[in-house]
């Protein structure tokens, strides 16, 4: 069973509902690169939100 990692800063997702499609779209877009529409509904899709304050890019903390 394929698991796929989704991280993003907290609050870029601001509903459930934006988080199940995101969840879908990821799970049907492994199962078209695969080949076989059945890893759509065996495919786990776990969304890590990290506070800005954890998160950094091009060595600078978040907004710098």
């Amino acid at each position: 069973m394929p698991v796929i990692v989704v991280k993003a800063r907290k609050g870029v997702l601001m509903t459930g509902e934006q988080k199940r499609v995101l969840i879908e779209g990821v799970a049907e877009a492994f199962a078209r690169a695969a080949g076989d529409d059945g890893y759509k509904e065996r495919t786990t899709v776990i969304i890590e939100e990290t506070p800005d304050e954890n998160w950094g890019s091009m060595g600078k903390p978040f907004g710098s």
